[in-house]
């Protein structure tokens, strides 16, 4: 029998985690003799930059040593995986948030949580879009292993001058040498913006994320504030359609002029 607090720790394990950390996760356990505990266990397992799952898969050998061998529950978290998976897809939206949960629930993603999977494991195409950016030393060491990669990097800023003071700092001071030199930057120029009765120019506002095959729409800055203080909400899609739509979208807006590159390192001259 099955303790149902080890199963309701692995649906939290499932839901937080990114599905391949987890399939290389299992594929180590199955491997490793029963004989060994939770804690030798947990040290040899691979890492992941996302705090939430490591705590979560933590939790699970923990619950489940006595239980079952760890191919055992390298082959429950698989099952599980699965049938979660089918119903992702039938689904194709994910609720993320930052901030409070009810405490009837299990949490939602959070948000960075996810941007760090998803980033740890592109292999084709990364696009960011944000008003902000701060802080964001682990956001940015995944990116900087991206291009490393040879995954293409897209950033779409804010910046400071072409919002004429509405934003403190550009957001590209954010990002280290190597993304700003490896990534292509794209801004707003202030002759492409219209400007309110005050005469203050509209802002590059959106927060979007397109990752491979999946996309992520929020209401969150590249911040640590937005994510780990602030009450942010997002979603996470899954589907070729809104996908094409979002590329397709940022990729006319670079095309026609309306977004432009920046070139390193001409920071101020727009």
């Amino acid at each position: 029998m099955i303790p149902s607090s080890l199963k309701e720790s692995i649906v939290d394990l499932i839901r937080r985690a990114h599905h391949p950390w987890l399939q290389t996760v299992c594929l180590t356990m199955s491997k490793t003799d029963s004989s060994i505990g939770a804690r030798s266990l947990i040290a040899t397992l691979p890492a992941t930059n996302n705090g939430d799952a490591a705590h979560c898969l933590a939790s699970v050998i923990r619950l489940a040593e006595n239980h079952m061998s760890w191919n055992s529950l390298s082959v429950l978290i698989e099952v599980s995986v699965s049938v979660l998976a089918q119903q992702q897809q039938e689904q194709f939206v994910e609720l993320l948030w930052t901030g409070p949960s009810p405490s009837s629930e299990i949490p939602a993603r959070r948000i960075d949580q996810v941007l760090y999977d998803l980033i740890d494991f592109a292999k084709r195409e990364i696009l960011l879009v944000t008003f902000a950016a701060h802080k964001i030393t682990r956001l940015s060491d995944g990116l900087a292993k991206a291009i490393g990669r040879g995954v293409r990097v897209r950033l779409i800023l804010e910046f400071e001058e072409a919002s004429q003071g509405q934003l403190s700092m550009d957001a590209l001071n954010a990002f280290p040498k190597i993304i700003r030199q490896g990534a292509q930057v794209y801004y707003w120029p202030l002759d492409k913006r219209e400007r309110n009765a005050h005469g203050k120019p509209g802002k590059l506002h959106a927060k979007v994320a397109v990752i491979d095959d999946q996309a992520v729409l929020s209401s969150a800055n590249l911040t640590d504030d937005a994510f780990n203080r602030n009450f942010e909400l997002g979603s996470l899609f899954t589907g070729d359609q809104i996908l094409h739509r979002l590329t397709g979208h940022f990729d006319g807006l670079c095309a026609d002029g309306t977004l432009k590159l920046w070139e390193y390192p001409k920071l101020h001259r727009m």
